[in-house]
């Protein structure tokens, strides 16, 4: 492994899934090109060993479809055969590209020890935890690198009557260096506060020569970004404030249902 210290890491969460090699191959292109330090974060989760000992808990061979009751020294193995072999597949993406890396093991739940690395970075990239996620955090003034866009665009979220420039930052820029269309979604309670706080964004915009649309959200929760996501076709979702969201109840949910990475910014 190599140790040498990275300013930038990209974390991808490593599990089995059909998706693990396709994220973990895209972690590894963003590391190559940001020069960063891809390290992989394997949880051994602790809602499958709460299973243990219950009767409708059962493991079945692929083979003979045979079940017997789960048991502790199974789930222990199985982990440890995953870690190895997501150690294995980390190593060899790392070492094709010549790029630093390191792997980390963690018993807990799977949200929670994310949150916990994200907590001290001052920008968080998630995905879909769904299978694998790809995390990338940075430090407080990130060297941008271009990464390949999806095609949609990039929307950053404000709220009437708050501070909305980090969100207009980040989100202008990524739209710029991605080449993308820049959504300005307004979390606003009436339309006077919506129109005022989108003629207040557009003013902003135009000064750090970025063009943009707003779109009115007359109710911001997790279920209106999934749709606005959706419904724009989104490449990513920038949000302000994010010790506020990685500990709102319902983000979780929100990253298994949304279709694009969510850009967490203080």
């Amino acid at each position: 492994m190599n140790e040498q210290a990275a300013r930038t890491r990209i974390w991808v969460a490593l599990g089995e899934s059909p998706s693990s090699a396709a994220a973990l191959a895209a972690a590894a292109a963003l590391a190559a090109e940001m020069d960063a330090e891809l390290a992989g974060l394997f949880v051994e989760d602790i809602n499958l060993q709460h299973l243990i000992g219950l009767p409708f808990a059962r493991e079945f061979s692929l083979l003979t479809g045979a079940g017997s009751p789960l048991s502790r020294g199974e789930v222990e193995r199985t982990w440890q055969r995953e870690a190895d072999a997501m150690q294995r597949l980390l190593a060899a993406a790392a070492n094709r590209l010549r790029l630093r890396w390191s792997f980390q093991v963690a018993r807990g739940r799977v949200s929670a020890e994310v949150n916990t690395l994200a907590q001290a970075f001052d920008l968080i990239v998630l995905s879909k935890r769904s299978g694998i996620g790809v995390m990338a955090a940075l430090p407080a003034t990130p060297r941008f690198s271009r990464v390949h866009p999806q095609g949609g665009p990039v929307l950053a979220l404000i709220e009437a009557g708050s501070s909305f420039t980090p969100s207009l930052d980040l989100g202008g820029r990524l739209a710029r260096l991605n080449g993308a269309e820049l959504v300005v979604l307004v979390g606003a309670e009436g339309e006077d506060m919506y129109r005022a706080a989108c003629a207040a964004a557009q003013a902003a915009l135009k000064a750090r020569d970025i063009s943009g649309r707003c779109v009115w959200l007359n109710s911001l929760n997790d279920s209106s970004l999934v749709k606005a996501a959706r419904h724009e076709a989104a490449s990513c979702l920038v949000l302000a404030n994010k010790e506020r969201f990685l500990t709102q109840a319902g983000f979780d949910r929100m990253l298994d249902e949304i279709e694009c990475p969510v850009v967490l910014t203080r």
